[in-house]
């Protein structure tokens, strides 16, 4: 296999993923959540290939065979981000799993990373980036703490994703607005990469990203524009990924599985988020890609009501937004809809002798894309 690599001490063969590892990659995606409070899986059926390149995005999975086993696997999507605003080549790495039968062999780590590496050394992103859940502290541990042969992790922002509940009633809406056409095309990407240059490793949009976009389960007609005097003032989609990326309810804490009846109970009389059952796919979709002309940001809540009627339409549930975690807006959000919020931490990932530039600001990056 091209690329290939072979680890002799723990028998293990690295190489980039192809076609033949297909079923493979979906297996292990699905014994394999992230723990935690609620233990979440992120499936990609029925074909892990289905959902790659995203927008334009070029992916690369490394995967790592123990004999026949597939044991660990990491994701690497390269594309245009804003970087204090200019286009810079950014690097997200993602789905980095390891099976639970090789637990605690940190060698597949480490090879893995090398090998991974040697495959960028000619031709580096400027910037790689990864996120970890904010109570994944396993991870946050081995991570953090520079263990030997690995990259450094160096700690950006928090960023809340917040799962807003689509609200049973139609709420009464506040602002003009109209769904995208081909003649609004260049207005759309003129606001999402204005409001792009204003946010750190938020993607750079063309008219070839969106054209991409219709055959991966977003067409143009599900981004809706705010208008103020025929002037598009934002700008988002609503995107269902649910046919090629799905996030899978694995389980809950004792307190929480506990809990649940009582909640859900709750939920019925008030409004509030249900927690679903485990081993159901959440029924949710992207707010995402989003943006605002510059002072229009407050407008946030109002925007999103606007998609709700939409969400219903689709068999929505909850509408996926993500911020930073310092952003103002987020109590507006929060007394507007009824939320639940994933905290996640963002890092740069540097390898040394690296000449990843310093950023700061406010981290922003397409959680659709990541």
């Amino acid at each position: 296999m091209a690329g290939a690599a072979v680890d002799r001490e723990l028998s293990t063969r690295f190489a980039v993923a192809t076609r033949a590892d297909e079923a493979a990659i979906r297996r292990l995606l699905r014994e394999n959540p992230m723990r935690g409070a609620v233990s979440v899986g992120f499936q990609r059926e029925p074909d892990y290939f289905a959902g790659a390149g995203l927008a334009g995005g070029e992916d690369q999975t490394i995967v790592a065979h123990s004999d026949s086993r597939l044991v660990c696997m990491g994701r690497c999507t390269r594309r245009e981000c804003w970087l204090d605003g200019a286009a810079r080549s950014v690097g997200y790495l993602a789905e980095l799993r390891l099976d639970v039968t090789a637990r605690g062999r940190f060698g597949i780590l480490r090879e893995g990373y090398e090998f991974f590496h040697s495959l960028q050394r000619d031709l580096p992103a400027d910037l790689y980036f990864t996120s970890i859940a904010a109570d994944n502290e396993r991870a946050r541990r081995l991570l953090e703490n520079g263990a030997r042969g690995l990259p450094s992790y160096r700690f950006l922002a928090e960023l809340d994703t917040l799962l807003l509940a689509v609200p049973r009633r139609a709420l009464k809406a506040k602002l003009c607005i109209e769904s995208a056409t081909p003649a609004r095309v260049p207005d759309l990407i003129r606001v999402l990469n204005e409001h792009g240059r204003r946010r750190q490793l938020a993607a750079v949009w063309t008219a070839e990203n969106l054209r991409v976009l219709e055959n991966q389960g977003l067409p143009l007609g599900r981004f809706l524009l705010a208008l103020e005097g025929g002037e598009v003032i934002a700008c988002g989609a609503l995107w269902d990924q649910r046919a090629f990326r799905q996030t899978v309810i694995h389980g809950y804490s004792r307190p929480l599985a506990i809990a649940r009846p009582f909640v859900n109970a709750a939920s019925r009389i008030v409004g509030t988020p249900r927690l679903p059952r485990p081993g159901s796919t959440l029924a949710h979709a992207f707010l995402s890609p989003l943006a605002f002309a510059e002072g229009r940001e407050a407008m946030l809540p109002d925007f999103l009501a606007a998609f709700c009627p939409l969400a219903k339409r689709l068999g929505v549930e909850f509408l996926t937004l993500a911020l930073p975690a310092t952003d103002p807006r987020l109590p507006a959000l929060r007394q507007s809809f009824s939320t639940r919020t994933w905290r996640s931490r963002l890092y740069r990932v540097c390898w040394p002798g690296d000449a990843a530039p310093d950023v700061s600001g406010s981290f922003l990056p397409d959680v659709a894309l990541l």
